[in-house]
């Protein structure tokens, strides 16, 4: 038998580390410069993804909540063990020039991947949210890839 509330422990712990992410790449949205409006698309883009991450995490989340008498994370983190290195690049925004937010959302990219990577290793998930975890991870694995594919641009 499934462990109800572990699975809706780790499906939070995503939920939340998914908010962080939306929350850091439309605030290094808004501190971009009108010069550096080509990021603007690229981070609004990887905010909606984290969006979508957060919706499709949430109703798989419902699934187990009463058996696991948890409730689903509907905000960003404040503790726990899957999420904590997002808070720490959120506080890294500068807004001081593009390179500087690119290398952010680089180690955040990092940081959520590692997320999914420890969440995938967990053996008491069903094989429909393992499903849908690693199709989440090979998005931001895509996302990491476009992030460090726009810092090489500006860095030449």
């Amino acid at each position: 038998m499934a462990n109800f509330k572990k699975i809706v422990e780790v499906l939070n712990d995503l939920i939340k580390i998914n908010k962080d992410r939306e929350e850091g790449y439309v605030k290094a949205s808004r501190e971009l410069t009108p010069a550096e409006h080509n990021l603007r698309g690229v981070f609004e883009r990887k905010a909606q993804e984290s969006r979508n991450n957060v919706q499709q995490l949430q109703y798989k989340a419902q699934e187990f909540t009463s058996e696991a008498g948890e409730e689903i994370a509907n905000d960003t983190s404040i503790s726990g063990k899957l999420y904590r290195v997002w808070m720490d690049v959120k506080s890294v925004f500068t807004g001081d020039n593009d390179k500087s937010a690119l290398e952010s959302c680089v180690h955040g990219e990092e940081a959520a991947q590692q997320c999914y990577a420890q969440a995938l290793d967990e053996e008491e998930l069903p094989e429909d949210i393992t499903s849908l975890l690693r199709q989440q991870k090979q998005s931001i694995d895509q996302s990491k890839e476009e992030i460090q594919q726009e810092l090489r641009n500006i860095s030449n």
